[in-house]
């Protein structure tokens, strides 16, 4: 015999989330899922800050997995000939809009203009209170489609911005003020399916 596929509880979805109460939807679905099944849906994003003087060089982003019901963020700060680096990795909670995984916190303090990013003192030797302000407006990229064959492997919609940072970074035990004007960067938001994750 062959089982029977059943449809799954939605009693046992977590709905509604914190996001949906906002009207920001896009599909009749909570916000608390991705529009496509596609197993490498993602909503991500990537900062650098360049210290003008060079000191420093620091990467970082945060990434939401949904249909894999996953997040994960890192950061990568370059200082002389030594990258010190923390990954980390979580299941996705139920508010999409609280954007923490471990030690590492990104906050939208005043959405396309401000952001807040700290990560927490711990045995990985890096940590971080920053915020990031906007220099200019935030650009949209033309939308990146692609398909191998008839499937579509990348389905995806970036907008990227220039900005300034204030705060500091701590690296090996040794901190480093970060002051508008020495210390800028571009930052992106990506969206949409790609072919990993």
């Amino acid at each position: 015999t062959v089982p029977i596929a059943h449809p799954p509880d939605l009693r046992e979805t977590p709905m509604p989330i914190p996001a949906d109460e906002y009207p920001l939807h896009q599909a009749p679905y909570s916000l608390a899922h991705a529009a496509t099944s596609d197993r490498n849906f993602y909503d991500r994003c990537y900062l650098n800050c360049f210290d003008t003087e060079g000191d420093f060089l620091l990467v970082t982003g945060l990434g939401q997995y949904p249909n894999l019901g996953t997040t994960d963020a890192f950061m990568c700060v370059r200082v002389g000939n030594h990258q010190h680096v923390i990954r980390t990795s979580d299941a996705l909670g139920d508010d999409r809009m609280r954007q923490e995984v471990g030690p590492y916190g990104l906050e939208i303090v005043d959405p396309l203009k401000e952001l807040h990013l700290t990560v927490a003192d711990g045995e990985w030797g890096v940590a971080a209170d920053l915020h990031w302000r906007g220099s200019f407006p935030a650009v949209d990229e033309s939308p990146h489609l692609m398909r191998t064959g008839p499937k579509i492997t990348l389905d995806a919609q970036r907008f990227a911005q220039v900005g300034t940072w204030e705060g500091w970074v701590r690296v090996a035990g040794t901190e480093y003020p970060v002051v508008p004007g020495r210390h800028i960067g571009t930052r992106d938001r990506s969206w949409g399916i790609r072919p990993v994750g």
